[in-house]
């Protein structure tokens, strides 16, 4: 049983024949919405600026799209202000929480790593500087290069990424940094003390600090691994997976997120893969019932159901069995009758001579 996970990609359902597609147009594998406006078109200038029109259009939309939950995104830390107090109180629950749990502790993974200065150094760039630029340069990719997965791809990004922020507007979780001291050692936010910090004066005020669950920093990382894993065929490619453990490594040492938080905002992923792989197969189910021939043997006519006269077959002989022949006696005769056959023979034999 393949997973949805690889599946749309993927070609790993299978030959199936070639169906007709009833996918909106920029959801038809490889052909982008420019060529869908101008199939059938003849050949010259105006088609060709037809389809160049086309393309720019649906790209613009799809730029317009992602800005809008970009926005979204950078809105909502306002409306979390004045929610500090819950926020802190929810963090202490999770840390309970993850200690029931047995998960490793954040605060002793940190010490650890506060071993080195320059690991804690990259470890803070890694947060800043790989996180939505990894993405943009993903939705680039994909669309400029790859067009035919783009919609699967985009699909799942504003899926998850809404349902993150459901539960960042629902469910606010102040990060470990903010936790006070806590049985193995108080967590440092090593963004303020080593830099550079997403959060300071020259951020810009864009990331809602109290929006630790889930970590879109690890969704999104996750999100990349399996486009890239299942867009491309090289080997090299599962050296993605590298890339989400890597990131929940990150914001945990760096104290911005806790264990659960890395495994909720994957857990978003999948969701979102495998809801949005059955509402693709059922509308593909609906498609294939409403415009492609239907298998089926049709119900015979009344007039089909007279039965023809059916052509004479000759049956084969059967032989006979043989009989013996049944001896008959001679017929009895008496004296009288056998003196006139003499006559009578004799009669005939004069007649004859003369």
């Amino acid at each position: 049983m393949s997973s949805p996970l690889v599946r749309h990609g993927l070609g790993t359902l299978g030959c199936p024949p070639p169906r007709t597609s009833t996918a909106p147009p920029d959801q038809r594998g490889g052909m982008d919405a420019g060529a869908v406006a101008g199939a059938g078109a003849p050949a010259g200038p105006l088609a060709r600026m037809r389809r160049v029109a086309g393309a720019v259009a649906y790209a613009v939309s799809q730029l317009l799209l992602i800005a809008v939950l970009y926005g979204t995104y950078s809105f909502s830390r306002h409306l979390a202000s004045g929610r500090e107090s819950a926020a802190l109180a929810a963090g202490k629950d999770v840390w309970r929480f993850e200690r029931f749990l047995h998960l490793p502790s954040e605060a002793a993974v940190q010490r650890l790593a506060l071993h080195s200065h320059l690991l804690i150094r990259a470890a803070d760039w890694f947060y800043i500087l790989v996180h939505f630029p990894s993405v943009i340069l993903l939705l680039l990719w994909v669309f400029i290069r790859h067009r035919r997965h783009w919609t699967r791809v985009r699909n799942v990004l504003i899926m998850t990424t809404g349902i993150a922020l459901i539960i960042h507007l629902s469910y606010p979780l102040a990060p470990p940094r903010f936790l006070p001291p806590v049985p193995h050692g108080s967590l440092v936010d090593t963004g303020a003390v080593y830099g550079p910090s997403p959060y300071g004066e020259g951020s810009g005020g864009i990331a809602n600090e109290y929006a630790a669950m889930p970590s879109l920093h690890v969704g999104w990382s996750l999100l990349e691994a399996w486009a890239v894993i299942t867009i491309l065929h090289h080997r090299a490619r599962w050296l993605m997976v590298l890339h989400p453990v890597l990131t929940i490594v990150v914001v945990v040492i760096t104290a911005n997120h806790y264990w659960l938080d890395g495994l909720v905002g994957a857990s978003l992923v999948v969701v979102s893969i495998v809801v949005l792989d059955q509402a693709n197969r059922a509308w593909a189910g609906r498609g294939l019932n409403r415009h492609e021939t239907s298998l089926r043997i049709p119900a015979p006519t009344p007039a089909t159901l007279v039965e023809a006269p059916s052509p004479a077959v000759p049956s084969p002989a059967v032989p006979s069995p043989a009989v013996p022949p049944v001896a008959l006696p001679p017929p009895a005769t008496s004296p009288e009758s056998a003196a006139q056959s003499r006559v009578a023979g004799r009669d005939r034999a004069v007649a004859g001579g003369t």
